[in-house]
């Protein structure tokens, strides 16, 4: 049973990893079209190159219209967040929500369960998924009824589309682009239909070319589109390109950044997970075959053949695979369902193709075979006879094994000295706040009904004595959606060639988010006065020697107020306005009525729950057709860091299953040691050794090898893991403890397995050793 479980626990490993590889690589390769299939990107050249995806709205209305070798154009505005109402019941998209037409389906192959994708052309339409049909209509069909979207725009359902679709651009609520104005509250006359400057990552152009290798074509008459329509002067500073649909989900400048490396790495684990089962079952079997080297010499004295004893152990290995294979299925199915809860949660996995992976688990299975059946064959071939076997001894060393130990605890020390690395980076990432407080804030988004009748909510907070302050802002400081542009300063008659970073918030920004000042004054919220801060780095950035030096500076913040040009009234201490993954960047903190997004409150009291079910209690009352939502900042902060959450969790699973198989190889090879000397174990017995002097005996060899095992690892973990940690602007150090640890708790585990086994040999009596000797 040791070998069943062993092999068929990383033989699940192998499948799960083999799941997850294949789910990843399958991002939109599926779609008929994939291939002639490209996203519009651009690349803001200032002092550094910016990446981004998407475009205006005019923009994409030209290169539809004006290009000929675009076969098909679609525009899918994702990541919306929206309130629906169905009945007397208010849900949120949490960003699931997009606008596109039916163009965006004559691109993607999203099978549609019912309706027609023409019918989203139509104004006050939307198709949603199968899954959020049942949510919002369980009792009834779907198909015809009404969601009133932001307490204004009735949508009747036009399609139900089939969920579980792997591909970077879907979403579960597809709104027709012909209602966009009236659910967003903007006129058709507005900038954002009109204006080729209002671009926005989550407006993604999507194109099929008729031919693939007009790609370079197309781009050049992208450029000259923006020169006709925009500026020429605009392409001094962007380039627009045509990226791959296929290469999107693995590409870190555009795309959804899934690394290769990772799935590599993943793939590197689980082969080497797998080997050391087959090693070990090889082992144990060679122990038990140890105890029938006598059965088979008496077999082959008595006349049977070494392809009849090669054909009985073959069996055997063909069965007890077969089982861990089983048993591997069954590990596989309960795991899928418990990572898809728990660890794969905000992106579930799935098995693309039951017979990819039943062709997979039995390719696994030969070649487990395979290897298991070598060690019979040249066992059996050099066992001539009873005498033969009997004057059989092992007196060399055997390096093989000893060459086992040391692979098996490499991998063991490299996957335990990865966790604690990785854990410890995750855990800097998630509670390292740069410049502000995030201590007990909570995060409401407002909408623009919220916005316009906000007194009522304001004077609620201002009369609670626990709420130490709050603010309206666009986004709170560590976010992934920064807004920045370039600036003009003082009296400088050029703009600056490098952007800056907006925080757009009203006066309580500093307060609420523990933002220091040093030195001048908060800034007023005043629109047509505008007054602004900025941080220690701006301040270096402009070639300024003091924080004194700037304020009272002229600046013209382009992007945050086009209109009028404000005063610099103080600087305060350099904050995080992105994550952690990129440094500190020059901040303009200033205000904006229109982009005022979020509520932040700093909250004081020991009843949290209870002000908040006060506050939702009056939210219903103000707010009668607007869902009361929140989250702590701190889950927030947390968000922005689910890679490494997800590879912390992966690499915490397979250090577990690597260092349960190693322990079941120790115990191998330490069974097939003392099996050998049981006769030397007996003698020392006799002649007085002790429990500790046998174990100090057996276990010496293991130690020695173990040490040599750590020796390798630690320069390949340096080596890895300081390349891994360069991602990162704000990163931990690697010490030498971390290191150390992973080395002792591999000697711990290996000294614990080997006490288990030295105790069960200590204990047989000395008489029965000799004896069968």
């Amino acid at each position: 049973m040791l070998h069943i479980f062993g092999v068929g626990l990383a033989i699940a490993c192998f499948l799960f990893i083999f799941t997850f590889i294949s789910y990843q690589q399958s991002f939109d390769t599926f779609h008929s079209a994939a291939d002639r299939t490209f996203i519009l990107v651009e690349d803001l050249h200032l002092d550094k190159v910016e990446h981004s995806k998407g475009g205006s709205y005019a923009m994409f209305d030209a290169i539809n219209s004006e290009l000929p070798q675009i076969e098909r154009a679609a525009l899918y505005i994702d990541k919306e967040d929206i309130q629906l109402k169905v009945g007397s019941s208010v849900f949120k998209t949490d960003g699931k929500a997009a606008y596109t037409s039916s163009a965006y389906f004559s691109i993607f192959d999203q099978p549609w369960i019912s309706g027609v994708p023409d019918d989203l052309n139509k104004p006050n339409t939307v198709a949603i998924t199968r899954s959020w049909a049942q949510k919002y209509f369980p009792d009834k069909e779907a198909m015809g009824q009404t969601i009133l979207a932001e307490g204004r725009i009735n949508l009747t359902v036009v399609g139900i589309i089939d969920d579980r679709q792997n591909s970077d651009f879907r979403s579960d609520i597809y709104i027709s682009l012909s209602s966009l104005a009236a659910v967003r509250d903007i006129s058709k006359n507005e900038g954002f239909f009109h204006m080729w400057g209002y671009t926005n990552s989550a407006n993604n152009i999507i194109v099929t070319l008729r031919n693939p290798q007009d790609q370079k074509i197309v781009e050049q008459e992208i450029r000259n589109l923006v020169a006709k329509h925009w500026h020429k002067d605009v392409l001094k500073y962007y380039t627009y390109k045509l990226l791959p649909l296929k290469l999107f989900h693995f590409d870190t400048d555009y795309g959804k950044g899934m690394q290769q490396s990772l799935l590599l790495i993943l793939a590197v684990i689980a082969t080497a997970i797998l080997l050391m089962a087959v090693v070990n079952y090889c082992n144990i079997m060679s122990a038990q075959q140890f105890h029938r080297h006598k059965e088979m010499g008496i077999r082959k004295i008595l006349g049977s053949s070494k392809q009849q004893l090669f054909a009985q152990y073959l069996t055997e290995s063909i069965l007890v695979s077969f089982l861990a294979l089983l048993f591997a299925f069954v590990l596989l199915y309960f795991f899928l369902q418990w990572s898809n809860t728990y660890l794969l949660a905000t992106e579930p996995i799935y098995i693309l193709s039951i017979t990819n992976l039943l062709f997979t688990g039995i390719g696994i299975w030969l070649f487990v075979v395979l290897l298991t059946s070598l060690y019979p064959a040249f066992s059996i071939n050099n066992i001539q006879s009873r005498i033969n076997w009997i004057e059989k001894k092992q007196k060399t060393k055997n390096w093989g094994m000893k060459s086992l130990i040391v692979f098996q605890n490499t991998i063991a020390l490299l996957l335990i000295s990865a966790t604690i690395v990785i854990v410890q980076q995750a855990y800097h990432l998630k509670n390292t706040d740069v410049g502000f407080s995030r201590n007990k804030i909570l995060i409401l988004p407002l909408r623009k009904e919220t916005v316009k009748n906000q007194e009522k909510l304001l004077n609620f907070l201002r009369g609670h004595t626990d709420v130490e302050s709050f603010s309206r802002c666009e986004n709170p400081p560590a976010n992934d959606k920064v807004w920045g542009g370039t600036f003009q300063f003082d009296n400088r008659e050029e703009w600056e060639t490098w952007p800056a970073r907006y925080a757009i918030a009203d006066s309580s920004y500093l307060t609420t988010f523990g933002i220091k000042l040093l030195t001048g004054r908060n800034f007023k919220e005043d629109q047509v006065n505008p007054e602004f801060l900025i941080n220690e780095k701006m301040v270096k950035n402009l070639g300024l020697t003091d924080v004194d030096e700037a304020v009272g500076k002229r600046l013209h913040a382009g992007g945050l107020n086009d209109a009028f040009v404000g005063t610099i009234v103080g600087v305060v201490q350099d904050f995080n306005t992105n994550s952690l993954y990129e440094p500190i960047s020059p901040t303009v903190v200033g205000y904006n009525a229109e982009r005022i997004k979020k509520l932040a409150i700093k909250y004081t009291g020991h009843d949290l729950q209870g002000f908040l079910a006060t506050m939702e209690s009056s939210w219903k009352t103000w707010y009668p057709d607007q869902l009361f939502e929140y989250n702590f900042y701190d889950d927030q902060i947390v968000e922005l860091y689910q890679k490494e959450i997800l590879l912390e969790k992966l690499i915490w699973i397979a250090a577990v299953v690597a260092i349960l198989i190693s322990i079941l190889g120790i115990l191998g090879l330490l069974s097939i040691n003392i099996i050998k000397r049981s006769k030397e174990i007996g003698i020392r017995k006799v002649l007085g050794s002790s429990i500790r002097d046998i174990a100090i005996l057996l276990a010496q060899d293991f130690l020695k090898w173990i040490a040599l095992a750590f020796v390798i690892s630690v320069p390949i973990s340096l080596y890895i893991l300081e390349h891994w940690l360069n991602n990162f602007a704000f990163r931990i150090d690697l010490k030498w403890w971390m290191f150390s640890f992973a080395g002792l708790a591999c000697l711990l585990i290996t000294s614990l397995s080997i006490a288990y086994q030295v105790v069960k040999a200590a204990y047989v009596n000395p008489v029965n050793s000799l004896r069968d000797e």
